[in-house]
């Protein structure tokens, strides 16, 4: 074997090599990348129950002081028709504020979600492409090692009629008579 040769082949190894390293590390980063909008998903629906406690806590505060002066001003709360309207109108705000919040909050894990899978989807697109590069780098090696193998027998086709050999016979065509 010539050096050019085994150079030839020892370059293509490593392309082969690198170019399937590179896939596999894009299926890495990508997995890694999912791993860590997992995680952000988790920690954002984590903050929203946080927010929501929060929220409800305020509520059952306000609805407390506002038992408190009825009790202090000697007014009877089932019976006040302005301090149950009070009431009522902070439960109903705050009903509409949680609902907002839980859309925002869905809204938010539906992005994250979508990101995960982008990011899958551009991992086993790398990979893929790597591979293809391999795959190329593979095939462009063996036709560049091809001519540097020494002679290889080769198939040469000549063009031969199969009217066998080119005579003119002038028999029986009648032009002998002339």
């Amino acid at each position: 074997m010539s050096l050019t040769l085994a150079l030839a082949i020892g370059s293509t190894a490593f392309s082969v090599m690198g170019s399937m390293s590179a896939a596999k590390a894009a299926k890495r980063e990508a997995a890694l990348q999912q791993r860590q909008l997992e995680a952000e998903k988790k920690m954002s629906k984590l903050r929203a129950l946080q927010e929501h406690n929060i929220r409800l806590a305020n509520l059952q505060t306000f609805l407390n002081t506002n038992q408190a002066i009825a009790g202090v001003s000697g007014r009877d709360i089932s019976q006040d028709r302005s301090l149950k309207a009070l009431q009522d109108k902070a439960k109903r705000e705050m009903a509409t504020e949680v609902g907002r919040a839980r859309v925002q909050e869905l809204a938010t894990i539906g992005k994250l979600s979508q990101a995960q899978q982008i990011a899958g989807e551009r991992g086993r697109n790398r990979a893929r492409a790597m591979r293809y590069q391999a795959f190329g780098s593979l095939l462009g090696g063996a036709m560049k090692a091809a001519p540097l193998m020494g002679s290889a027998p080769t198939a040469s086709i000549t063009p031969q009629s199969s009217l066998g050999p080119l005579r003119f016979s002038t028999f029986n065509t009648g032009l002998d008579n002339i």
